[in-house]
């Protein structure tokens, strides 16, 4: 969706970290009475605005550690190896990349190792040289049967990683369904794709 159409909101809204006007958060087949970020953590919800699941007062390492105390099982060193994060696991969150901490919040997610995800612009000030390492961290939790929902702007990556297709426009959602069938779609192209229809340019 656009900017302002709502993305972040209904992201937060899903988790409990804002309250709808109306409407009820449904996980898992029950409707959830009294939605709040700890009831949904606790339900198996992992949640990342931008950088949210980070503080300043923890380095890289200490974030690693206290999500592996908190959820015992995951390989922190696969994790850190695989998202290279190894030169970083000294430093703090302010003083790294929007890159290198979306990142860590993904490192996080898989340590976490939970039902659902929700990841609101995974993508977002990531060097190309470094997508492919979010992309494949993102499979990662699909195939460990995560449900993996993400947010963003950023086409090419986004329809790559992508199994099904939700536009958030004009005050709701609309189902698009494949990558393919959302790049097929007249509406959604000329109203958010645009002429190059979300493919990466190409040089000559």
């Amino acid at each position: 969706g656009l900017n302002g159409a709502g993305k972040t909101t209904l992201m937060k809204i899903a988790v409990g970290r804002l309250r709808p006007n109306w409407g009820r958060v449904l996980f898992r087949g029950e409707f959830m009475p009294r939605p709040s970020l700890p009831a949904m953590a606790g339900a198996g919800v992992f949640f990342a605005s931008q950088d949210s699941a980070l503080t300043r007062r923890f380095r890289v390492r200490d974030h690693l550690a206290a999500v592996t105390r908190a959820f015992p099982g995951g390989d922190r060193e696969a994790v850190v190896e695989d998202l290279r994060l190894g030169e970083f696991m000294s430093r703090w969150p302010g003083s790294i990349s929007g890159g290198e901490r979306q990142r860590l919040s993904l490192a996080m997610a898989l340590l976490r190792d939970p039902l659902c995800a929700l990841l609101d612009e995974p993508f977002a000030g990531v060097e190309p040289r470094e997508r492919p390492l979010i992309g494949d961290g993102l499979r990662a939790l699909r195939d460990r049967g995560c449900a993996v929902v993400v947010s963003g702007h950023d086409v090419a990556d986004l329809l790559d990683v992508a199994d099904q297709v939700i536009w958030v426009a004009a005050g709701t959602t609309h189902y698009l369904g494949s990558p393919a069938d959302a790049r097929s779609h007249a509406q959604f192209r000329r109203e958010y794709l645009g002429p190059g229809g979300g493919s990466p340019p190409t040089t000559a």
